[in-house]
């Protein structure tokens, strides 16, 4: 039974799903980079390279972690085959349950086993907080 799981684990690594990405890069983006709204793509790579065996599907960490604009830089020089947008919503679907306006202290707070509520409320807290509400 331990192979299995095992097994199991390394497909799920192998693969760099969006979720393997939306829940192993934040943390290490903060203890490497500190806290911040975007990251650079040369940051993202370093984290992304340490993380993961392969390349595959780094774009989907470029969308959570980047900027808009050095996304459609980084996009032009790749030739990523979708758009920033189109892989904002394959994430938000695939890590919230649809929901499109994910940042990346929902990024961060993600666990394999969240759900949207439990974002939705506490983006909302904080929401809340920052326009003086409680």
């Amino acid at each position: 039974m331990a192979k299995e799981s095992a097994n199991m684990f390394d497909t799920f690594r192998d693969e760099n799903s969006i979720k393997a990405i939306a829940t192993s890069m934040p943390k290490k983006l903060v203890k490497n980079f500190d806290k911040k709204e975007f990251y650079t793509s040369e940051e993202v790579d370093s984290i992304f390279s340490e993380v993961f065996e392969s390349n595959k599907n780094i774009q989907y960490a470029y969308a959570m972690f980047c900027s808009p604009k050095d996304f459609m830089n980084i996009a032009q020089s790749m030739e990523f085959s979708s758009s920033y947008s189109d892989l904002r919503i394959a994430i938000a679907d695939k890590c919230f349950d649809g929901w499109p306006r994910f940042n990346f202290e929902s990024l961060l707070n993600l666990k394999s086993g969240s759900s949207r509520s439990e974002l939705v409320n506490e983006i909302t807290d904080i929401g809340l907080d920052l326009l003086g509400g409680s």
